[in-house]
């Protein structure tokens, strides 16, 4: 025990002085090495070093492969590659960190952090981050983020950010996002989500959302959503939306929607002057609205297509053009209807004047 704690004070005592004298050698590298060359045991500013390396802080490093720990903050420009293990009280520093490395605060890269790392606070990369990373805070980078990702508060990345993401708060990019992606309130992206996607509140992605996706609240995308996509209160697929499609009180688009929608509320595709059309099993509390819509089609309060081909059920069921099957409800019209009417009061414009209204049942083939 007593030999432990004299080499504890030896090791403090020489990086004290020699981090009196750092800031006049920085420039040039000032160390006390014990080994042949650059290999062995190091204490203080070696830029090159093979071994243990035991430093104030570093500045003007070039490279060092084995176990580089630091007391202080690096120097304001980041140099150097640590190949290894790179422990710093206040965080390791460098253009490149490749293998594990732990900072109390945080741990920054210039060009890229490759492999397992730790930041009490955050972890910061002007480059990419790859391996796993954990965050204090944050995870933040400039170019990509690849494997597992933890940031406690949230994750951004200018570039994509793939692999399993989970932000406290947010999961947040400007290019991608895929995987599995957690965001504590939301997951947003410039670009697409892909894979199994959960936000608190909400994810939004610009260019669409592909897999699995949750919102709490919302799923929004100027894109399209597909696959599996539930809204605690809406689903927002701007360019389309298609799969198993649950909205708490909405699912819009302005393109089609395809497969099995289900909502309380409204069930909609309605871009004015072009083509769009609503497919499959559709259940919607208040109304289903599209140019066109085709397959089984219930909404409590209205159904109403400009051409309709199914089965359409609500209280109120209006086929501007054509319907092409059976619709059935307390009041049914249709312009042109070629198949059955079946409620309390049933209108097709295309049968004989005394034929177009008619209690219980209408029909025209």
């Amino acid at each position: 025990m007593l030999r432990i704690c004299s080499i504890v004070i030896l090791f403090f005592a020489i990086t004290a002085s020699l981090a009196q004298a750092q800031d006049d050698t920085e420039k040039n590298g000032s160390a006390f090495n014990i080994g042949v060359g650059n290999s062995g045991l190091s204490f203080g500013n070696s830029p090159r070093h093979n071994g243990l390396r035991f430093n104030w802080r570093d500045s003007n490093l070039e490279e060092i492969n084995g176990f580089n720990f630091t007391i202080w903050k690096p120097a304001e420009e980041l140099s150097g590659t640590v190949n290894g293990l790179a422990f710093g009280i206040v965080g390791p520093a460098a253009v490149n960190i490749n293998g594990i490395s732990f900072g109390g605060l945080a741990v920054l890269a210039k060009n890229g952090l490759n492999g397992i790392s730790i930041g009490g606070l955050a972890i910061v990369s002007q480059g990419s981050v790859t391996g796993s990373n954990i965050g204090g805070l944050a995870i933040v980078s400039e170019g990509p983020v690849t494997g597992l990702s933890i940031g406690g508060l949230a994750i951004v990345g200018k570039g994509n950010i793939s692999g399993l993401t989970i932000g406290g708060l947010a999961c947040v990019s400007e290019g991608s996002l895929g995987g599995l992606n957690i965001g504590g309130m939301a997951c947003v992206s410039q670009g697409s989500i892909n894979g199994l996607s959960i936000g608190g509140l909400a994810l939004v992605g610009k260019e669409g959302l592909r897999g699995i996706n949750i919102g709490g609240l919302a799923l929004v995308s100027e894109g399209k959503v597909g696959f599996i996509n539930i809204g605690g209160l809406a689903v927002v697929g701007l360019d389309g939306i298609s799969g198993v499609t649950i909205g708490g009180i909405g699912i819009v688009s302005k393109k089609d929607i395809v497969g099995l929608n289900v909502t309380l509320g409204d069930l909609r595709s309605d871009k004015p002057d072009d083509d769009n059309s609503i497919k499959g099993i559709n259940v919607a509390g208040y109304r289903i609205r599209a140019k066109e819509i085709s397959g089984v089609n219930i909404g409590l309060i209205m159904t109403r297509a400009e051409h309709a081909r199914g089965l359409m059920v609500g209280c109120y069921n209006r086929a501007e053009g054509t319907q092409r099957g059976i619709s059935i409800g307390l009041y049914n019209h249709a312009t042109e209807l070629f198949g059955i009417q079946i409620g309390i009061l049933n209108y097709a414009e295309n049968n004989p004047e005394f034929l177009k209204l008619l209690p219980l049942l209408n029909f025209h083939f």
